[in-house]
């Protein structure tokens, strides 16, 4: 595998990465296990972008192909979500991950109000890790990132914490009570997970950011706003790639 210094920045549909596109010098376009991916700089920093499609299937095939054909330094996904109201997030503003959970990996309770029971399995185990269903992320870049963002972007407003991964988008106020009193999440999304487990496997430093579209609950898709979501998230990742080296790296 060869090693570089790039950053890889990965979204499920153009929206949420046609912005960084966009700001990208000295540009180059190529195929990467059968997906689209663009390179080019911003200021000295090498960045690779890859439409994924949507869903943790298409999340892990695309990023696995993309880091088996060149090793980055970091892979930052990003893209729209869901924030739940309790986190206080409003629609427009950011969320950065500083755990992934996959919902729909576990043993189903008897009781719908019960907690999901762990796999009675691993998914994988690496040094002193045992995933089952929640995948940490290193706290060494999500804090640069929240500090790049809080002195850069105050446009809105930034918060980390625990995002879900689901596969089935949550649709009912019922659904999204349960799900924020078994996770606590302050963002739902499709992809986080793949992500964090690919990263986890290769032992890559990985940044979720994200940009609420709307929040999570009843499906009313005339109180969205993906117009907004789409060029917050394009922005915040646009300001973290542009103080790469600033802030010393992410390699924590």
């Amino acid at each position: 595998m060869i090693t570089d210094s790039h950053v890889l920045v990965s979204g499920a549909v153009s929206g949420e990465v046609s912005g960084v596109i966009n700001e990208l010098e000295s540009v180059k376009k190529q195929t990467i296990g059968g997906r689209f991916l663009v390179s080019g700089k911003i200021n000295d920093t090498d960045v690779h972008v890859m439409v994924t499609g949507p869903g943790i299937v298409n999340t892990v095939q695309a990023l696995t192909a993309a880091i088996e054909h060149k090793r980055p330094c970091l892979v930052i996904q990003t893209g729209c979500a869901g924030a739940f109201r309790q986190s206080g997030l409003q629609i427009g503003d950011i969320g950065i991950a500083d755990q992934e959970t996959c919902v729909h990996l576990g043993i189903e309770p008897e009781n719908e109000e019960q907690a999901l029971e762990e796999l009675p399995f691993s998914l994988m185990t690496l040094d002193n890790l045992n995933i089952k269903h929640s995948y940490p992320i290193k706290p060494e870049p999500v804090r640069k990132a929240f500090d790049i963002l809080s002195e850069t972007f105050n446009i809105c407003r930034i918060k980390t914490g625990p995002f879900i991964t689901v596969s089935t988008i949550t649709a009912t106020d019922k659904t999204a009570e349960r799900l924020y009193r078994q996770f606590a999440p302050c963002m739902e999304a499709m992809e986080g997970s793949g992500a964090a487990h690919i990263c986890l496997y290769y032992n890559l430093p990985f940044l979720e950011i994200r940009a609420a579209s709307n929040y999570v609950g009843k499906r009313d898709k005339k109180t969205w706003n993906l117009p907004l979501a789409f060029k917050r998230c394009n922005g915040a990742v646009w300001e973290i790639l542009k103080n790469f080296d600033k802030f010393g790296g992410f390699a924590g």
